[in-house]
């Protein structure tokens, strides 16, 4: 976790494993999606975080969590009593803190995918931080699409069944007739939406997965391919290669040596 001076921001990945009991904190927390969902209460009121939704949680809000899949989630802690220097931050949510749950808009999405491409880069550096939080909060506070848009919740139902299907041969007929929608359609909501095409956003997905799991676990590196949904262990090693630089080896070894 990495904070900015004078300490506004705190910002991590996290992931979360069965329930969190009710509990409630002294700052402003934001829960964003990097994989996976997970049901959320706050102050009375369910919904959930997952490829469609974050939420805001104001300081003093009871809440609680349950997550029973595989998850990551970037969360951003919004100080409350630094003074001065925060009276503007913590008012700037005040906003927020009414919906609770908002939809992910594609300056959201644009400002999440920063995150996954440069996680450890983001949190480590705390300029870096501050400047993402302000972003963030810019953005939260936009006005919000129309919630009776079809393209977004088309779009979030694609994103939840690709999550789902990472390790299966994934098509795009095959997405977008889960979405309730065309291929054609498919392709303008993640142009539109997310800058990308399905396929590339699949193969963004697959490798975080593969890198998480090669971090996290002690899996063989050939059942992470087939985890991640790649034919080999090979195709996996290539898929690296290209994409980010990196071997299967050399992300073990760089855990290993931290």
């Amino acid at each position: 976790m990495s904070t900015t001076a004078p300490q506004s921001f705190s910002l991590s990945l996290r992931s979360y494993s069965g329930q969190v009991e009710l509990h409630q904190h002294d700052f402003h927390q934001i829960v964003l999606p990097q994989s996976g969902s997970m049901e959320i209460e706050v102050d009375g009121r369910g919904g959930k975080v997952d490829a469609s939704q974050g939420v805001v949680i104001s300081a003093g809000a009871r809440h609680a969590f349950l997550a029973n899949t595989r998850n990551r989630f970037l969360v951003l802690d919004v100080a409350t009593d630094r003074g001065d220097a925060q009276k503007s931050t913590v008012a700037s949510l005040e906003p927020l803190g009414d919906k609770r749950f908002f939809a992910l808009r594609p300056d959201v999405r644009h400002l999440l995918d920063y995150a996954s491409s440069n996680g450890s880069r983001l949190i480590g550096s705390l300029t870096m931080v501050e400047s993402w939080s302000r972003l963030l909060l810019g953005s939260l506070l936009q006005p919000e699409v129309a919630r009776d848009d079809p393209g977004q919740f088309i779009l979030a139902r694609a994103l939840a069944y690709i999550e789902q299907h990472l390790s299966s041969a994934l098509t795009v007929p095959d997405i977008a007739r889960n979405a309730g929608t065309s291929e054609r359609r498919l392709y303008v909501l993640f142009g539109q939406h997310l800058n990308t095409t399905p396929f590339s956003h699949i193969a963004n997905l697959r490798l975080n997965l593969a890198i998480d799991l090669l971090r996290q676990t002690s899996l063989s590196i050939i059942e992470i391919a087939h985890r991640a949904g790649y034919a080999d262990q090979s195709a996996l090693t290539h898929a690296l290669k290209k994409a980010r630089h990196l071997t299967p080896a050399v992300v073990r070894k760089h855990l290993r040596d931290h």
